[in-house]
């Protein structure tokens, strides 16, 4: 499965035009979106009907249609039955990979709901510049927080066109630097190789604990979360000792280690849409069984796709997956807006649909609680107030 991934990073990508539903449409000052339900990540709780006030980019009000007085109907957006959520996040992407640019990728990702992802390793600092000019107003896509370049050995399952890196510990903290200096907002380590040799090899890992040591020390001294490609074992429990923020992927894990995790508040990106599919091999049966066992005991689990492995716009797939895996609906969509948010920071601004808070917005229709499925096909899309779908 894995040789796709090489092969898409080494690919030379074409330009495809933009599709004109990416469009944005001028918002007035203050707009107001009306629906029969809204989802409360917190709470659990299905509500509505709502009204939600969106001025200049963020969330002014939320209430019932009864709470508000002569709303001006030219600025009223009615959804009619749909259920409103938080915008989604997808916390592991590759917008470098997957065939398009990284612009349309960018794009198709907004347009399928979520509008902030976290892109997790590029070959360049190619990322790093579609953020800034989304940042900016230049083009259309979600909020992104970008890794810049992987960090991993030379040779090993992060080396793209010679970026993967032949030192020691001094050699992966200048790496570090590198990519701080060039406006990486986290840095991604990468640990262990793929799902059968760490089901195989279950302590196995491919760098060396001092190496690991400096990335993760050198991205602490910038501010910078840690997060780590530690599918095995004995990748998880050196990534602890390393004192990492958060896993790249599902992991196997016992409960002895899960529970470390969770005391830590090292987070779990499960990617298993990607890594698992629908397979029903005795590792990837394990790998699930392991998503499960991290989430009873409390490791905060976050929603991300391995997007460009995954084709970029099918994100919403792994709401599927993790609900395969054991997790109620809502869990997962808390994956995927509360836990995510909290994870990388982001939880005063995003993840929730409440006052002062980014106008970060979708619709779908039915009950997500009750139809996961819902969720892979949004009617309508804001972003930072503005209506991208």
């Amino acid at each position: 499965m894995r040789w796709r991934f090489l092969a898409l990073a080494l690919a030379i990508s074409v330009a495809s035009p933009l599709p004109s539903s990416l469009f944005l449409h001028a918002q007035p000052s203050d707009t107001f979106l009306q629906a029969a339900h809204w989802l409360d990540p917190v709470s659990g709780r299905l509500g509505g009907p709502v009204i939600v006030q969106v001025s200049n980019g963020k969330i002014a009000r939320v209430g019932a249609p009864g709470e508000f007085d002569q709303l001006p109907g030219s600025a009223m957006t009615n959804l009619g039955a749909a259920t409103l959520l938080p915008g989604l996040i997808d916390a592991h992407v590759h917008l470098q990979l997957g065939g398009a640019l990284p612009q349309a990728n960018a794009g198709a990702i907004l347009r399928a709901g979520f509008t902030t992802v976290v892109d997790l390793g590029a070959t360049t600092d190619i990322v790093l510049r579609l953020r800034q000019r989304i940042s900016s107003g230049a083009i259309v896509g979600p909020r992104i927080l970008a890794a810049g370049r992987w960090v991993g050995k030379q040779g090993g399952i992060c080396e793209f066109g010679g970026i993967g890196i032949p030192g020691g510990p001094d050699a992966y903290r200048a790496r570090v630097r590198e990519d701080v200096a060039a406006g990486a907002d986290l840095t991604k380590v990468c640990v262990s190789t793929w799902l059968a040799d760490a089901f195989a090899r279950p302590e196995s890992y491919e760098i060396s604990d001092e190496a690991l040591a400096a990335a993760a020390d050198e991205a602490h001294r910038a501010g910078r979360l840690v997060v780590a490609h530690a599918i095995s074992i004995g990748s998880v429990k050196a990534a602890l000792r390393a004192g990492v923020d958060g896993l790249a992927h599902a992991a196997y894990v016992d409960v002895p280690t899960a529970r470390e995790l969770r005391n830590r508040g090292v987070f779990m990106v499960a990617t298993l849409a990607s890594l698992a599919g629908v397979s029903a091999e005795p590792p990837v049966q394990a790998l699930r069984r392991s998503v499960a066992t991290a989430h009873a005991e409390g490791v905060p689990i976050v929603f991300g796709t391995d997007g460009g492995v995954l084709p970029h716009g099918e994100n919403a797939k792994e709401f599927a997956a993790l609900v395969e895996a054991g997790l109620p609906a809502l869990e997962a969509i808390r994956a995927a807006t509360v836990n995510a948010a909290r994870a990388f920071r982001l939880d005063r601004e995003v993840g929730q649909i409440k006052a002062g808070y980014r106008a970060d917005i979708i619709a779908v229709n039915g009950d997500p609680l009750h139809d996961i499925q819902s969720l892979s096909n949004p009617i309508f899309v804001m972003y930072d107030g503005t209506v991208v779908q």
